[in-house]
């Protein structure tokens, strides 16, 4: 919640201020002030966050982790090559973050609209990490966007998945839009009955994720 965002980085500046020294708070304190800027659309907060950012990695200018939100930092101001590069660097530190690698995706698909190499990024995502739910929502829209229907219906089912198991328990990451990405996919090909079927699951199954969530 907003709130909760709020919190976090007033507990975060508490910790940083108390051990100057303390890396991870530095950039947890970055990641949360990006995290309320990019929702807020409020460029100041993740200027903020570069330099929370920056001073976890002049600490530990190896900590994957903070190259990684330093590039989503970038992302949100539209700094597209700086942000490839603090994602290479984040890879380059740890070749499994599969978040970097989705953040790769975000650079070629919401900054420079080159819909291939995104969905290239984001499969090698998947690859990185299986369950990565989100990046199977974005490769959907991506091939949709290539006009790939059957690589853009395969994304979006995997996707479903992972949506219905966070209802029955499994993984603990909510995701929602699964079945709207589907319904998508249908639509765009003109097989309107299917697409309001898979608008109608999203509808049910988003109320029950609510109910699950609380």
């Amino acid at each position: 919640t907003p709130e909760s965002i709020d919190r976090a980085i007033v507990f975060f500046e508490r910790a940083a201020a108390l051990d100057p020294a303390y890396a991870r708070a530095h950039a947890m304190l970055g990641a949360a002030l990006d995290l309320k800027g990019d929702y807020l659309t409020t460029p100041e907060l993740s200027e903020r966050a570069l330099v929370a950012l920056d001073r976890a990695l002049a600490l530990r200018p190896d900590s994957a982790e903070a190259w990684r939100y330093r590039g989503s930092a970038l992302v949100t101001l539209g700094r597209d090559d700086e942000a490839i590069a603090a994602f290479e660097s984040a890879l380059a530190r740890n070749p499994m973050d599969a978040s970097a690698q989705s953040g790769i995706a975000r650079v070629h698909f919401i900054l420079r609209g080159d819909f291939a190499r995104a969905a290239a990024a984001y499969e090698q995502a998947l690859v990185l990490n299986p369950r990565a739910g989100w990046s199977a929502l974005q490769l959907s829209h991506c091939a949709s966007l290539l006009r790939d229907f059957p690589r853009a219906d395969a994304a979006a089912r995997r996707a479903i998945e992972l949506q219905q198991a966070f209802l029955s328990g499994r993984t603990g990451l909510a995701l929602v839009g699964a079945h709207m990405r589907l319904g998508q996919v249908h639509a765009l090909q003109g097989r309107q009955r299917e697409a309001l079927a898979e608008y109608a699951a999203e509808v049910i199954q988003d109320f029950e994720q609510v109910k699950a969530m609380h």
